[in-house]
C-alpha cells in the first residue's frame, strides 16, 4: 500500500479526478474524509494542510504527496519531484498599488505568505526590504498601509484588481508537483512508477526523478 499526502481542497479534488480518469476506483465523496482508500486497497490518502504534506512525505508518514511547487520551494523540501501533475497553473508575481514606484524606491516591505521565498527574490533583485508574514488575504497589506507591495499566487487577477493592484514582477510558475520520500521511492519503486503511469500514461524509462534541495 502507498499513502499519499493530498493538499485539501482543489487540489486534492482535481488529483483525484486525474486518477480516476485513469481508472483508480475511488469512491465519489470520499474527499470528506481525512482519511480514505481506494477500492483496491492499494492507495491510502490522507487529507492534510498543504504547508503540511513535505513533512508528512519526509517523516516518511507518507510515501508520496500532492502540493504546490510554491510550498516546496518555501519549505525547502529536500526529497524527490516526480511529476508536474498540471494542476492549479499560476504565478507567483509580486504586485503593489498601481501608483507604487516599486523600481524608484530603495527600501520596500513587502507582505507575503512566503517569506524565505520574497527574501530570495529581493536578494537576487538586488533589492533591500523587510519581509512581512501574513498567512492570509495578502491583498489587503497595501490597502491597509503595513506593506508596500506584496508577493503572492496570481491565477487570474481578479483579486489584485478588486484591491486596486497589479503585477509588477513575475518571480516564478507555480503548478502542483507529486513528490515522494526517498527512502520509499527506492522500496517501493515498482508501485509508485505504476501510479505515475497511470496518471500521466507515459513509459517508466521515461520518467526520471529529480532531487530537489
Amino acid at each position: 500500500m502507498i499513502t499519499i499526502a493530498l493538499s485539501k481542497g482543489r487540489v486534492a479534488k482535481a488529483f483525484l479526478e486525474k486518477l480516476r480518469n485513469q481508472g483508480v476506483h475511488i469512491e465519489p465523496g470520499s474527499e470528506k474524509s481525512l482519511q480514505f482508500y481506494d477500492l483496491s486497497m492499494q492507495l491510502k490518502f490522507i487529507l492534510v494542510k498543504a504547508d503540511d504534506v513535505p513533512t508528512y512525505v519526509q517523516t516518511a508518514v507518507a510515501e508520496l504527496g500532492v502540493v504546490g511547487s510554491d510550498i516546496l520551494k518555501e519549505h525547502e523540501f529536500d526529497g524527490y519531484e516526480l511529476l508536474d501533475l498540471e494542476i492549479g497553473s499560476c504565478k507567483l508575481c509580486l504586485a503593489g498599488p498601481v501608483t507604487h514606484a516599486y523600481y524608484d524606491k530603495t527600501w520596500v516591505t513587502v507582505a507575503s505568505k512566503y517569506p524565505k521565498t520574497t527574501e530570495l527574490f529581493l536578494r537576487n533583485s538586488g533589492k533591500l526590504g523587510t519581509v512581512i508574514k501574513l498567512n492570509g488575504s495578502v491583498e489587503l497589506g497595501p490597502v491597509v498601509g503595513i506593506s508596500d507591495v506584496i508577493v503572492d499566487l496570481v491565477e487570474t487577477g481578479r483579486t489584485l484588481r478588486d484591491n486596486n493592484l497589479i503585477v509588477i514582477e513575475e518571480i516564478e510558475d507555480v503548478s502542483t508537483r507529486l513528490i515522494s520520500n526517498p527512502v520509499a521511492y527506492k522500496t517501493k519503486s515498482k508501485a509508485i512508477h505504476l501510479l505515475m503511469d497511470q496518471l500521466k500514461n507515459i513509459e517508466k524509462e521515461n520518467i526520471n526523478a529529480q532531487q530537489i534541495h
